[in-house]
């Protein structure tokens, strides 16, 4: 009887366990799809598609570390945010890197982010899905209204609407 206690409870934990990891793996698809068990890694190619609880990272090509949850992607990346009741945003670029435990998103290579009248374009961009920071870097363009400023750093609320710098005009 104790056997068979025990081994029903082995069986709850591993089932418990499984189904945690299958509920906080990305989905994965491409063109051509390799997994190293050894890293917990995908290495994935053409037509790349990643889809978190948070975002949806399109590429022509990407690795995702299961282990360390992190991803990178690589050329004509697209990347769209669709959480907590804000409006989606839309990034995109040439290189992306994201990691869940610092819940941010880094995109460089011309990155362009588009929300309503509002398109601020430069060299990188980085979002922490947290506070809802979006940080521009380098080369900034803000277009809003039909007026056009150019920047070296501006810092955007998504969830408010606003710039945090004061130089930047809402």
């Amino acid at each position: 009887m104790r056997i068979l206690k025990i081994s029903l409870f082995m069986l709850v934990v591993m089932l418990i366990s499984t189904c945690t990891v299958a509920f906080a793996s990305p989905k994965v698809t491409a063109d051509k799809t390799t997994f190293d068990i050894l890293t917990g890694t995908y290495k994935l190619d053409g037509n790349v598609r990643v889809e978190t609880n948070r975002f949806t990272v399109t590429a022509d090509h990407a690795q995702v570390n299961l282990s360390s949850f992190e991803v990178w992607a690589q050329n004509n990346i697209n990347c769209v945010y669709n959480q907590d009741g804000t409006a989606p945003m839309n990034f995109s670029g040439d290189d992306l890197y994201g990691s869940w435990n610092d819940k941010t998103i880094t995109v460089k290579g011309g990155t362009e982010f588009k929300t309503g009248s509002l398109v601020i374009k430069a060299d990188k961009t980085s979002f922490n899905w947290d506070t809802k920071i979006a940080d521009f870097t380098s080369n900034v363009v803000v277009t809003q209204d039909g007026k056009t400023k150019t920047y070296d750093q501006v810092k955007y609320n998504v969830a408010e609407n606003k710039f945090l710098d004061n130089n930047a005009a809402n």
